[in-house]
């Protein structure tokens, strides 16, 4: 599995080259992804808005084909909504080591697109 697959990513959006450029610097620019924030709202009895969050970013990794960061969100999000058991501190490690790959990754594609 790739941490950026951008032929992917240029593929999903029809081959716009400008509009791949656009989506990548706003994920760089938009609020980064915050552990802290992350395990106080999982800390909380509903963890609706902890969901709302890995969503968020899972989203994002799936616009743009960083296909690590959009599975581990998955599976974390997935563990968050009850739809499945799981080891959330493990499972916040990996979202956030993916995270920061794919965020390393686009903007290094940023530089040389």
């Amino acid at each position: 599995m790739e941490t950026l697959d951008l032929s992917s990513a240029l593929d999903l959006l029809g081959g716009e080259k400008d509009l791949l450029i656009e989506l990548l610097q706003a994920f760089v620019s938009c609020e980064r992804l915050d552990g802290a924030k992350l395990e106080r709202l999982e800390a909380l009895p509903d963890r609706t808005e902890a969901a709302k969050y890995v969503h968020f970013y899972k989203g994002a990794a799936r616009q743009l084909a960083a296909q690590k960061l959009a599975a581990s969100g998955q599976v974390l999000e997935d563990v968050l909504r009850g739809k499945k058991a799981g080891d959330i501190a493990a499972l916040n490690k990996a979202f956030l080591a993916d995270y920061a790959e794919a965020f390393e990754a686009i903007e290094g594609s940023l530089a040389v697109l």
